[in-house]
């Protein structure tokens, strides 16, 4: 099975601790989903993700009113390539530019997210609820397996406190991220700033060396998050 197989079919997540042997039960909302929406019944072959790098080709066995059982018939496993980046992304004004910029990442292979507050952030709301929804439709949407998660929601100064490479985006930065070179032994926190960029102390704090120009051009906020998913993804193809 190959993701060019998996291009037309409609995949379903389920929680890893509903798999046990070869069986999977499938509840809440993608059990509506599979059984009210697209009125799957017993025999119908589905793909489940457990979210965690597999997806399971089954079939139902068993329709109950608040679950389904399917036999597991089959199973890739799948590298997450992208499990050491960190989208470091600040809360932005405009919710649905931010949803966007989430949900574009995730399409693209991102997994990890860190929201934080900075200096000249405006939005205060928390939807992280919201946000995991986001964050699971556009796994399934995108067939991916590995569900995305938020770490935390801090701020900048505890993300520059973290283990690892901290990669700040600045228009006049001498260095351009294609410069950039990842490896696979090191965490990488990929900050970005919102409407009006990072302040400038912010920027200071962090050291010249790891300032770094996405482009040339000015990108909105949400532009430039996708920009970079964009452009770090595409070094692992």
């Amino acid at each position: 099975m190959t993701l060019a197989y998996l291009s037309n079919i409609e995949l379903y997540y389920s929680h890893p601790d509903s798999f046990s042997g070869d069986s999977v039960k499938v509840t809440g909302e993608e059990f509506s989903h599979l059984t009210r929406v697209m009125r799957h019944k017993i025999d119908d072959d589905i793909y489940v993700t457990d979210g965690c790098g597999k997806i399971f080709t089954c079939r139902i066995i068993d329709v109950d009113k608040t679950f389904l059982s399917a036999e597991i018939l089959s199973v890739e496993t799948y590298e997450n390539k992208y499990q050491n980046i960190f989208f470091c992304i600040p809360k932005l004004k405009s919710s649905e530019r931010f949803e966007f910029a989430l949900e574009k990442c995730v399409e693209l292979g991102i997994t990890n997210f860190i929201i934080f507050e900075s200096m000249r952030t405006v939005a205060k709301s928390n939807k992280v609820e919201r946000w995991e929804k986001i964050l699971l439709s556009a796994m399934k949407q995108s067939l991916r397996s590995y569900l995305p998660m938020f770490h935390s929601l801090t701020n900048y100064k505890n993300i520059l406190a973290l283990d690892g490479t901290k990669i700040l985006f600045e228009q006049n930065a001498e260095k351009k991220l294609s410069e950039l070179k990842l490896s696979d032994d090191k965490n990488y926190y990929f900050i970005f700033g919102p409407e009006g960029g990072l302040d400038k102390k912010e920027i200071e704090s962090a050291g010249t060396e790891n300032l770094y120009q996405l482009t040339e051009n000015r990108l909105r906020s949400e532009t430039a998050v996708v920009f970079a998913a964009a452009k770090i993804t595409a070094t692992f193809l």
